[in-house]
């Protein structure tokens, strides 16, 4: 898994705020509104996202509908798990320093899938 690109980052984005799906056209609709941008930059980063595995595309009448292999927080899971296992020898030190920066809803939101996550690993 690999950090996006700028572009790439802003498309992944507007994906997800649309239930991880859309068309170029519709990407593309969105995005004028906020940058100048033209139609084949939007084709192009989507194709390339697609050759990359992280957009699957069906044909809709002429054109292809694509969709997020991963949700936003998937990617996101992903992401802070590779920097986990980025070779660093002490993983412990990394979360501790994680955890240091977290607010108290986020620490407590932490708490919870934790509790659930052990509640559901007694089960088995």
């Amino acid at each position: 898994m690999r950090v996006f690109g700028e572009l790439e980052t802003v498309v992944m984005a507007q994906l997800w705020s649309t239930d991880g799906q859309g068309t170029v056209r519709e990407v593309f609709d969105q995005l004028r509104a906020d940058r100048e941008i033209a139609y084949t930059t939007v084709l192009s980063t989507m194709e390339n996202l697609y050759r990359k595995g992280h957009l699957r595309r069906e044909r809709e009448g002429k054109a292809f509908r694509y969709r997020t292999t991963l949700s936003h927080a998937e990617h996101l899971a992903g992401l802070m798990r590779e920097a986990l296992s980025d070779g660093e020898e002490d993983t412990n030190a990394v979360l501790m320093h994680f955890v240091e920066e977290m607010s108290p809803d986020e620490l407590a939101g932490l708490q919870d899938v934790i509790r659930r996550r052990g509640s559901r690993a007694t089960k088995r």
